[in-house]
């Protein structure tokens, strides 16, 4: 009897000792993206300019989440030791507007509300946003951008931009500093893609 006793309380000596050792999750870091770098002098108003309405981003379902992405080639898996402080979509959500307020040829109304008088509309969908680990570390960012005219109805151009930067080391910092210059690289050719667009074109698809 007291033998059986005894393996009772080893037994629940061993399970306590695991609930100690693996009981308790990890808990993640989390990393940030600020706003677009250039940012500081493009938020005067311009009401005497065509206005482009900024719909919310959207993701593929494997990037919706705040888990950071680690891909070799096309092989992705979430690494649980960072988390960024939304997700993709989401970053872009807060981004993105300030950052296309220094467009020369439109002002930006953001975040977009259906009603709201408008000449183009601009919407998102972000197809890359990880660690890519194939031919060196990078951070990789892609969105595919659809331009459309005021009423939603027309798509008017349609344009792949992708950017990525170097990433120093597998730490946390060096991720997000690498996510950073990724993301101003995306808003910056953005910028001159919808500049570039905006001239005769775009005034008259517009206006209709």
């Amino acid at each position: 009897m007291s033998s059986k006793f005894f393996f009772i309380a080893i037994l629940i000596f061993v399970l306590s000792c695991a609930g100690c050792i693996g009981g308790k999750s990890v808990e993640s870091s989390f990393l940030r993206v600020d706003g677009y770098s250039s940012v500081s002098e493009c938020d005067r108003v311009n009401p005497d300019m065509p206005r482009l309405a900024l719909k919310r981003f959207s993701s593929l379902p494997a990037l919706d989440r705040e888990t950071v992405i680690v891909a070799k080639g096309q092989v992705m898996k979430p690494d649980y030791r960072w988390s960024w402080e939304g997700t993709p979509a989401e970053i872009f959500d807060l981004v993105a507007g300030p950052a296309l307020n220094c467009m020369n040829s439109y002002e930006v109304i953001s975040p977009y509300r259906p009603g709201i008088e408008k000449d183009l509309v601009l919407s998102g969908v972000i197809t890359s946003f990880e660690i890519q680990r194939s031919g060196g570390d990078a951070f990789k960012v892609a969105v595919r951008y659809s331009l459309w005219d005021g009423s939603g109805k027309e798509l008017l151009a349609r344009k792949l931009v992708e950017a990525e930067a170097p990433v120093k080391s597998m730490r946390g910092e060096s991720i997000a500093q690498a996510a950073q210059k990724a993301v101003d690289g995306i808003m910056k050719n953005t910028i001159f893609w919808i500049d570039e667009l905006g001239g005769e074109m775009l005034s008259r698809n517009a206006g209709r």
